[in-house]
């Protein structure tokens, strides 16, 4: 213990972990998980000072320049920390970081327990051999493990279960192929995301190639072998960053190859061509690698009109820039990125990334939260990477020792791949990632120091080492002062949300005998939430997470006495969530339709108005919040505002229309204002014609068929030769459907193939197995279909509000608990209560949309 190997060790057993453990990205962020990474650091820390305070041992900085990007970057966070609208968060994040750069010296210094001649000669026989190779030995074989459970887990969990689905589907005509486009298809494991398992890859396999090289025997055939599965284990991953990295680490290697050549430039050309071709089949082969070529022509003219995930990754760095632009003294503070995000979301950004907590770009991310410091500490690492490299090349010991120049390669291309993919993902936050990181890093200033003779060290006087121990011993404990409350409220609302799963579960029963039970339960789970926010108030998760479940369960069982009061209470701590953070839509979401649920009175409706306008203004097409604004205003009098803001629902989300909402007795009468409106709007805009041709055919016009056909698109091409029922037209689709809409359309025109035709359009529309939801679904699809006059009635015709073919449900806030950087609570949904039409939803959508 007096040396800090033993808590050295321990803080290893806790990077394993992190590492190993199915999906850690997300449960780092559970209780009791986030205890454990946090003593992992917490163990280098301990070491660390140990070492600091031993005198009569050395203690080595890292040389090479590394230790002004080190300081830098302390400074930088420091600031901004202290200058930062959330400092908590700063605080949070800034601890950590400290944590990997603490960890980053410490495995420094237990490289140079070596004797500083044991690498002045090229290994050999009786030699010792480089004191960096045990430690990279032990990354290598973590990251073959990585790799070996990697592919156990997709194979299992993801791979098969998929291909016997699709068997399953095929069986009904529905023919799919393994899609690396649909992100459940990507692997996963073992971090929780496919472009974490890419990002420890790029660290990994240079490692890999520099072991092959620098070791023989079993050794270099294991190597080997990790090298092959490691590229089967990033094909799985379809990581764009990923293949960037590796085309990366292609380049790298061959200037390498050509650098250290020594007449086989035959040789070298043969490989690195193989290489090439091999990188190039592996992209070839993928169906989603393939799309990013032609995703980035088109959206390199305009980023705003691109689509997925590129458009995605435009929102995040227009976000990030204009934060940095606005912070870019100190930044906006680490952790800041989702705090602050929707605040600067652009208004083309539309429905996409609508929340973020990265920014997906390490260089964009660390330029908002941490403004000039970090481009200063980038420009610091990067100048100090370029010098080692130069100066290892300039040393005689280096050159004289073949062993540790592979090691060096190696390491430098974990740099270059590692940084290539850093450039389209932030991953700092996953211990696996930056443990790595730090093992890399610490090996490179290691090989520095023994080879350019910079030797850096705060040697044995007192000063200034005592007062540096002193600092580092206070920041410590202080350090753990704060984390002690933080900690404490992460275990109470972990312990509140299991008393209220236990109370939902009691309430589901209906059972009158254990009520009490279920009320003792929520006023525990209360409790338990009331105290989290007491020791943590700057965290929004504990008032919102409180505040959302009381109302939620005032809302599914209106009928016990405490429903109100839980309402009430519900609507007050979502707004002191909106205190704690007022850049978050949900929160306004829920407090405005809270608010009209309170009472009737025209001040609910004003509050109301209030927090819809403040949704609107972060996320404007966000759906539900125009219609709500609609709502509120005409409550207040304010009839034309109203129906402007329920028109604008619309035109944001046109499937609306056609939503069972507006038979309801409130909006019944506004419905053909709303449609005269939409009406105009179209006529105005070229570009909305099919919109007005299904708009016109939804409200009943008699030349809607004459209008869809019209507008040439497929669809309502299809759709206006059904409803006029040209037989001729509709020969091929009656014989032999394909799609679901054909389906319907050949169910309508083969009666006697009816409930089959109908049941196999719906599992093409929602490629999902029959199940009991479906069956119903279908059932009365057919027999109104029997009852309906034709087959614009069987669409159009009002439906009863207990049909099945009403599917009413709230929309959760999907990804919720993993951007809110927490794991334990529930996942929201919204207080409006959505009514779509199963024919429209399931075989129309692309028509109003």
């Amino acid at each position: 213990m007096s040396t800090g190997r033993l808590v050295v060790q321990l803080g290893i057993a806790a990077y394993i972990l992190f590492t190993l453990l199915p999906d850690s990205s997300s449960q780092m962020v559970a209780f009791p998980w986030i205890l454990l990474w946090q003593m992992g650091l917490l163990c280098f820390a301990i070491a660390g000072l140990l070492n600091l305070w031993r005198r009569e041992k050395p203690f080595y900085l890292l040389g090479s320049g590394f230790d002004w990007a080190i300081g830098a970057g302390l400074v930088t966070l420091c600031l901004s920390t202290m200058f930062s609208r959330f400092p908590n968060q700063g605080m949070w994040y800034s601890l950590t970081a400290f944590g990997y750069f603490i960890a980053l010296y410490v495995t420094n210094n237990f490289l140079h327990r070596e004797s500083p001649q044991s690498i002045s000669l090229p290994p050999s026989a009786g030699e010792k051999l480089s004191a960096v190779l045990p430690i990279l030995r032990f990354q290598g074989l973590l990251g073959f493990v990585v790799i070996m459970s990697s592919l156990f887990l997709w194979i299992t969990q993801t791979w098969l279960p998929q291909l016997n689905n699709f068997a399953k589907l095929n069986q009904w005509g529905l023919n799919l192929s393994y899609d690396f486009s649909d992100l459940q298809s990507r692997n996963w494991a073992p971090m929780g995301h496919q472009n974490y398992v890419a990002g420890f890859l790029m660290l990994v396999l240079p490692i890999f190639a520099s072991l092959a090289i620098a070791q023989k025997g079993m050794w270099r055939s294991l190597w080997l072998t990790a090298i092959g599965l490691g590229l089967i284990d990033l094909y799985t991953t379809s990581s764009r960053g990923g293949f960037l990295g590796l085309g990366a680490l292609v380049l790298y290697g061959i200037m390498v190859a050509l650098l250290r050549s020594k007449g086989n430039r035959w040789l070298v050309a043969f490989g690195s061509g193989g290489a090439i071709a091999l990188l190039a089949f592996l992209i070839s082969t993928n169906n989603r690698l393939r799309s990013l070529i032609s995703g980035l022509v088109t959206s390199s003219a305009n980023p705003t009109q691109g689509s997925g995930e590129l458009l995605f990754r435009a929102i995040a760095a227009d976000v990030g820039w204009r934060i940095g632009l606005d912070h870019w003294l100190f930044g906006a503070g680490a952790g800041s990125a989702i705090m602050l995000y929707q605040q600067y979301r652009p208004q083309w950004a539309g429905r996409e990334a609508e929340l973020l907590f990265q920014l997906h770009s390490t260089p964009v991310h660390l330029w908002a939260e941490l403004g000039i410091g970090a481009v200063i500490t980038f420009v610091f690492l990067l100048v100090a990477i370029v010098a080692l490299f130069i100066k290892l090349h300039k040393s005689r010991t280096w050159k004289n020792n073949p062993q540790e120049q592979a090691i060096a390669y190696g390491l430098f291309g974990s740099v270059i791949g590692y940084g290539m993919l850093a450039i389209t993902d932030y991953q700092l936050d996953v211990p696996a990632i930056s443990g790595s990181l730090v093992i890399v890093f610490a090996c490179l200033a290691y090989l520095g120091q023994r080879h350019t003779g910079e030797l850096i060290s705060l040697g044995y006087q007192r000063q200034p080492r005592l007062w540096l121990a002193t600092i580092a011993t206070v920041y410590l404990i202080a350090a753990i002062a704060w984390l002690v409350p933080v900690n404490m409220a992460w275990q109470a609302s972990n312990v509140g949300f299991i008393y209220l799963s236990r109370a939902k579960e009691d309430l589901a029963t209906g059972k009158q005998e254990i009520l009490p039970e279920a009320i003792a339960a929520i006023d525990k789970f209360q409790d338990r939430l009331k105290f989290a926010h007491q020791f943590a108030p700057w965290e929004p998760y504990y008032p919102y997470q409180l505040g959302w479940n009381l109302a939620d369960l005032a809302v599914n069982y209106p009928n016990l006495p405490q429903s109100s009061a839980w309402q009430k209470e519900g609507l007050t701590w979502i707004k002191t969530a909106i205190a704690t953070n007022p850049n978050n839509e949900a929160g306004y979401n829920a407090a405005a339709w809270l608010s009209l649920r309170q009472d009737s009175t025209e001040k609910s409706a004003q509050d109301a108005e209030a927090y819809f306008r403040r949704g609107l203004q972060l996320v404007p097409n966000k759906r539900s919040l125009s219609f709500g604004l609609g709502v509120s205003l005409l409550r207040q009098g304010k009839n034309v505002e109203g129906l402007a803001a329920m028109t604008t629902e619309v035109i944001n989300d046109p499937i609306f229309i056609t939503s069972p909402i507006w038979k309801d007795p409130p909006f019944h009468n506004l419905y053909p204002q709303v449609l005269a409106n939409l009406e105009n709007n179209y006529r105005n805009n070229p570009n909305k014609a099919t919109n007005l041709a299904a708009l016109r055919w939804w409200n009943g016009n008699p030349n809607a068929v004459v209008e869809l056909k019209q507008t040439g698109y497929s669809t309502a091409v299809l759709l206006a030769n059904a409803i006029a029922n040209e037989t001729q037209a509709l020969q091929s689709v009656k014989q032999n459907p394909q799609t679901p809409l054909e389906m319907v359309i050949s169910a309508w025109l083969n009666p006697n193939l009816r409930d089959k035709l109908l049941e196999r359009a719906y599992v093409f529309a929602t490629r999902s197995l029959p199940d009991a939801r479906s069956v119903a679904t279908v059932k009365a699809m057919s027999d109104r279909m029997a009852q309906a006059p034709n087959f614009d009635a069987w669409l159009r015709l009002p439906l009863q509000a207990n049909s099945p073919l009403v599917i009413n449900y709230r929309r959760a806030r999907l990804g919720f608990s993993v951007v809110s950087r927490h794991l334990d609570g529930v996942v929201p949904l919204d207080f409006f209560n959505v009514s779509d039409r199963a024919e429209i939803s399931l075989f129309l959508k692309d028509l109003f949309s």
